[in-house]
């Protein structure tokens, strides 16, 4: 990376500015100390989080964060890996080390098209399953694993990610399973966890649902589900966002409409992506980590902040987080958390997805562990 020379003296003074201590000090010590009167703060944290062998990170969550979220051991494919093998080794270590620490906890999740093995969809000898042998693989699935942490799981995210960009229902995975009938995979995914998590709460959870096709499908969800008597707390609104999107007003809307159910909104999964191809919405399938975009020329273009992001974009990035931040707390009343989807950067998914093996810069730690410049600036 090439950087441009200045004069001597500019340099020098930009030096001092940059290093002049904050006029404003900071008035509270934590995240979850500036935001107590407004909504819990949350993190997703990953079995080596807790492990003993990341104290840096660990202690990052202890100081900052009052609520977690499991990136990926509770999922089908990690606790049922098999049809006759069930793990919960990674699980049990989850919720006893948020136990320990008193932060309220999150079960992810308990339905999705995504890391979920082929045989909860397909018999032994590959033929599909009956209507009747999915409903009661499902019942299975969620009484075993909500049913095994039953008043000790706060909220669950019942389904994950099954209304499409337009409000549609995904055809993918369960919802293919059931020939398209994607309610009838919501509505018994709701009543199996309220039997078999009746403590916890019960969310909706999904991205892009800033965009008004998208929030109009989980409205039409959400109603149906309340006019059987079904239970359904909250809905939490995927943040894996960008530096220039969405526009506000798109984020406000969804706010306002999901709450005007009557439901609890949550802002969940939040990162800022500085890389390209993602800046105006997030990617949806696999074609990206085709080796062709290995190459030397598209790593260039795609991986442009290997040796460390410009100052330029660090700037933007604050700002853009005190931006969002700003948004939430307008409409403190209306959320109940705002969860990052990790803690330092090195740790985001986004380094893979979705090209992998990037140099991303999406979350409010670096790192070496420092807090980026608006860490300091959120706790005014």
């Amino acid at each position: 990376m090439k950087f441009k020379t200045f004069p001597v003296v500019l340099a020098a003074a930009a030096l001092l500015v940059s290093c002049a201590p904050s006029e404003t000090p900071a008035r509270y010590a934590s995240l979850k100390d500036a935001f107590a009167d407004d909504f819990m703060i949350g993190a997703a944290i990953s079995p080596f989080t807790i492990s003993g062998r990341n104290p840096q990170a660990e202690e990052l969550l202890l100081k900052h964060f009052n609520a977690v979220s499991p990136d990926n051991c509770l999922k089908a494919e990690r606790v049922h890996p098999r049809p006759d093998v069930w793990d919960f080794r990674a699980a049990d270590q989850y919720v006893g080390y948020a136990e320990e620490h008193g932060l309220w906890k999150l079960g992810h999740t308990l339905v999705w098209h995504n890391q979920t093995p082929d045989f909860y969809w397909y018999r032994e000898n590959g033929q599909p399953k009956s209507r009747a042998e999915l409903i009661e693989t499902m019942r299975e699935h969620i009484e075993t694993v909500a049913g095994r942490y039953a008043g000790r799981i706060d909220a669950w995210d019942v389904v994950n990610e099954i209304i499409g960009e337009f409000g549609e229902y995904r055809d993918k995975g369960w919802v293919h399973a059931f020939e398209g009938d994607g309610y009838e995979v919501v509505r018994n995914a709701f009543i199996f966890a309220d039997r078999y998590a009746p403590d916890a709460e019960l969310y909706y959870n999904d991205f892009n649902v800033w965009r008004p096709a998208h929030v109009d499908g989980i409205v039409t969800m959400v109603k149906k589900l309340q006019a059987e008597n079904i239970r359904i707390d909250g809905v939490g609104i995927q943040a894996h966002w960008g530096l220039n999107y969405p526009k506000t007003e798109y984020i406000e809307h969804a706010i306002d409409t999901l709450a005007s159910l009557g439901v609890k909104v949550m802002i969940t999964e939040l990162d800022v992506d500085v890389l390209p191809i993602t800046r105006e919405g997030q990617v949806i399938g696999q074609s990206l980590t085709d080796p062709l975009y290995q190459h030397e020329e598209f790593k260039e273009y795609l991986d442009p902040y290997q040796d460390g992001m410009p100052e330029e974009v660090a700037r933007q990035l604050d700002a853009r987080y005190e931006e969002l931040f700003g948004i939430f707390r307008r409409h403190s009343a209306q959320i109940d958390r705002v969860t990052l989807w990790g803690i330092t950067d090195d740790s985001s998914w986004k380094n893979d997805y979705p090209v992998p093996n990037r140099t991303n810069y999406p979350l409010l730690f670096n790192r070496d562990f420092t807090a980026k410049p608006v860490v300091e600036t959120l706790l005014r």
